[in-house]
Order: C-alpha cells, then sequence, then structure tokens
C-alpha cells in the first residue's frame, strides 16, 4: 500500500480533483488517443507520451499542484513497477523533473525522488542535481540541503561538500538537533580541528541533557590529543 506521505491526498477539495483531473485528462488523452488505442499498448509506452510540463500546465488551467499530484501518482506507479521487474528507470529522472516543473515546492518529490535515483537507479549525480534544484526553490526548507549533506557524506565520502551543507542545514528553522554535532565531527574529518574543538566546547557548555555533555567530553578529549600529538610531530 503506497503511504499517504507519497500521495499527499488531501491537497484540495474533491469538487477541485476532479475538476482538475478532468481539465488534465481531457487534455492529456487526445494527443495519444490513437495510440493508447492500439491493441496492447503499454504503461511505459504511455509514460513515453506524457506531455511536456508546459503542455500540462495549460491543461491544469492553474491547478499545477493537482497536475504535480497526478503526475507523481504516475512516477510512483511506474517506479514500482520496475522495481518489482526489471530494476531499470529510463524515464524516472525526466518524471521527477516534470513533477517538480508543475509544483518546484513539492518538497518530497525531491527528498523522495533522490531516494529512488541513488539507491534504485544507481544515479547518485542525478540524485544530487535534483536536491541542488530543490534547495534553490525551497531555500527555507532545512529537509533537502540535509539530504544534499548526507549523500555527499555516505555516499559520495566528500567530507567537505557533506560539511558546507550540513552548515546551510543548521542556520534553518527546524533542523534536527544533532545537526550541530555533524558539523564539529566534519571539521575535525576535514582538518580543521581547533574549529571542531571550539564548537564541541560549545556544545558541553550549552548542553542540558547529559548525555550529550559526556558525548561532547568524549570528542573533546579525542580532539585535544590529536591536536597535542600532532604539536610533537611539528616539534621533532
Amino acid at each position: 500500500m503506497i503511504s499517504e506521505t507519497l500521495l499527499r491526498p488531501a491537497r484540495i477539495s474533491l469538487v477541485a480533483f476532479l475538476l482538475a483531473f478532468g481539465l488534465l485528462v481531457g487534455a492529456v488523452i487526445p494527443l495519444h488517443r490513437q495510440a493508447l488505442a492500439r491493441a496492447g499498448h503499454s504503461f511505459e509506452e504511455r509514460i513515453w507520451l506524457l506531455p511536456p510540463p508546459p503542455a500540462l500546465r495549460v491543461a491544469s488551467l492553474g491547478f499545477h499542484g493537482m497536475a504535480a499530484d497526478l503526475v507523481w501518482l504516475l512516477t510512483i506507479q511506474y517506479f514500482g513497477g520496475h522495481v518489482s521487474t526489471d530494476m531499470q528507470f529510463p524515464e524516472l529522472r525526466r518524471m521527477l523533473e516534470t513533477v517538480i516543473a508543475l509544483d518546484p515546492d513539492f518538497v518530497e518529490v525531491y527528498s523522495l525522488g533522490a531516494l529512488f535515483l541513488n539507491y534504485f537507479a544507481r544515479d547518485v549525480r542525478g540524485a544530487i542535481a535534483l536536491l541542488e534544484d530543490g534547495a534553490r526553490a525551497n531555500p527555507t526548507r532545512w529537509e533537502i540541503p540535509h539530504d544534499l549533506a548526507r549523500t555527499y557524506y555516505l555516499d559520495l565520502k566528500d567530507s567537505r561538500q557533506a560539511l558546507h551543507w550540513f552548515e546551510v542545514t543548521d542556520r534553518l528553522s527546524g533542523r534536527p538537533h544533532y545537526v550541530p554535532r555533524f558539523i564539529a565531527r566534519l571539521y575535525a574529518a576535514t582538518g580543521e580541528r581547533d574549529t571542531a574543538l571550539e564548537l564541541w566546547q560549545a556544545m558541553r557548555d550549552s548542553a542540558t541533557s547529559e548525555w550529550v555533555r559526556e558525548l561532547a567530553m568524549q570528542e573533546i578529549a579525542k580532539l585535544e590529543g590529536q591536536i597535542a600529538d600532532e604539536s610533537r610531530e611539528r616539534m621533532r
């Protein structure tokens, strides 16, 4: 069963949904009515015949969000069909780009689409590009830069880019409480141990729970030892 998070069903009223659906389908079907009438015409071929975003925007008559929802449902169906068969997704990126062209504020498409591209289509660069588009379109949302930081950190092993995107995340309202700890660790991983030490000391001093304070003290001890070892090496 597809979750409500994926479907985003209660976006507008039922009347608006039916109106937008009728307008959209009424405009899309004539574009490929003859093709659909042929016996054995596949779901995959119908995907190929999906009109470009400008045509869908005209067809939706202002209900761009509803058009995005409908294409997103089609995308989920396409993705699920290939997950259960050949694990090949040649049209996935185009479909995701169609959804966000219709509704650039549809944050879930960037996050879930990036996961689809990265872990199923094996297209980590495509996932990064999608998330970067999302970060530009939604500069006040922490979820997308957080996903970029995580992708750079876990999948590309690029600590500097991960650090950059975690710092972007840290400046946004609602971000997870653990982001400053990741920033401190990444400063250490990129060789900027003095800065990392300052961040952990600030976290220790402002900690409101004992386990956070203990974690900060452990990291401080580790960093102080590394800094001392580097000083001894330089003095030799």
